[in-house]
C-alpha cells in the first residue's frame, strides 16, 4: 500500500495533478507512521494482524517470528528508514538465508500455528511453511541492490540462481534452466531440492531484481536512471539497453574495488552531475561510461 502511493504520486505528477499529489503525499506519511508504530520490532518488520488483532510474525513468537517479504518491501517501497533497513536486512541474512536462498519465514510451523495458518498443511520447510520460495528472491535481490549493497545482491542472486546449481543437480533434482516455485529449506532433511518447474513468476521478480538492481538500470517517465549495484570483485563490464528507439551502450569502471555510486557519469561525452537521463538526452546510439 505504501509503495503503490508512491507510483500513484508517479502518474499524478505526470499529470500535474498538484491537488491529488498533496493528498498522495498526506495520506502515505500518515500510513508509514502507523506502519512503523504497529510493525515495526527491533530489528524487523512483523508480518501483520489479523481481524481479532493477534499480531503475526512478533519475534517474541516460537514459531514464523521471521519473515522475507515486509523486510524486503520495507525497502522497495521506500519506507524503511536507512537504519531499519540494515538491521531488516542483518535479520533476513541471520534467520533466513541458505546456501540455496533466504526462507520465506522462520521457524517454520509446527506446533504453534495461529488459526487459519494454512502453512503448517505443509512439512516444515517446505511451500509456505517456511521454504525457500523462489518468487521472493528476486526482491530481496532488489533490497540490496537499492541499498547500494552489490555483494549481498549477488549473493542472493548465485544461491537461488537455476545455473549456479549445475554441480549439486543430484541434490536440486530440477533442470538446470528453470526456476522452480520452491525450494526445501535447512529445516527439511531434503535442504536444497527443488519442485514444480514453470510453474512460477521467478522469472519476472528475478529479471526486475537483476536488471534494475544489480545492473541499476531502471527507467520511468521523464528518462532512465543506471545505478548499479555489483560486486566489488568486478572490474569492469558493458551493457546494452534498447529504450525508446535509441539504443544505449553502456560502459561501467571500477577502478577501486565499490558495490555502487559513481565518480563519473558521461553521456555522449558530457559529464553529468547525476546519473539519471532525461529522455530529450538520449540519442539514437548513446554512449555512456560510468566510473564507481
Amino acid at each position: 500500500l505504501y509503495y503503490a502511493f508512491t507510483v500513484m504520486k508517479a502518474f499524478a505528477e505526470y499529470k500535474k495533478d498538484t491537488d491529488y499529489i498533496a493528498y498522495l503525499e498526506k495520506t502515505q506519511k500518515e500510513v508509514g507512521e502507523k506502519i512503523n508504530n504497529l510493525w515495526w520490532e527491533d530489528d524487523r518488520f512483523n508480518r501483520g494482524f489479523k481481524e481479532t488483532g493477534e499480531l503475526i510474525g512478533s519475534k517474541k513468537d516460537p514459531e514464523a517470528s521471521m519473515w522475507l517479504n515486509p523486510q524486503s518491501w520495507s525497502i522497495i517501497s521506500g519506507l524503511a528508514t536507512k537504519e531499519q533497513a540494515d538491521k531488516a536486512l542483518e535479520s533476513v541474512n541471520r534467520e533466513l538465508n541458505t546456501a540455496y536462498g533466504a526462507k520465506v519465514m522462520a521457524p517454520s510451523y509446527v506446533d504453534h500455528a495461529f488459526d487459519g495458518a494454512l502453512a503448517i498443511l505443509f512439512p516444515p520447510s517446505t511451500k509456505e511453511n517456511g521454504g525457500i520460495f523462489s518468487q521472493p528472491q528476486g526482491w530481496i535481490i532488489l533490497a540490496n541492490a537499492l541499498m547500494g549493497y552489490g555483494n549481498e545482491a549477488f549473493k542472493y542472486f548465485e544461491e537461488t540462481s537455476p545455473a549456479s546449481q549445475n554441480e549439486t543437480a543430484e541434490i536440486r533434482k530440477l533442470e538446470p534452466y528453470v526456476h522452480g516455485q520452491y525450494t526445501e529449506g535447512d529445516e527439511s532433511p531434503f535442504h536444497g531440492r527443488s519442485h514444480v518447474h514453470w510453474l512460477t513468476g521467478t522469472a519476472s521478480t528475478c529479471m526486475v531484481g537483476c536488471v534494475e538492481g544489480i545492473c541499476g538500470i531502471r527507467p520511468d517517465f521523464g528518462g532512465i536512471r543506471i545505478a548499479p549495484a555489483i560486486p566489488s570483485t568486478w572490474d569492469k563490464f558493458t551493457m546494452e539497453k534498447n529504450f525508446r528507439g535509441c539504443k544505449l551502450n553502456i560502459s561501467v569502471e571500477n577502478p577501486n574495488g565499490k558495490e555502487s555510486g559513481f565518480s563519473k557519469f558521461v553521456v555522449n561525452g558530457e559529464e553529468y552531475s547525476d546519473n539519471y537521463i532525461p529522455a530529450d538526452k538520449l540519442t539514437k546510439e548513446t554512449e555512456v561510461k560510468i566510473v564507481m
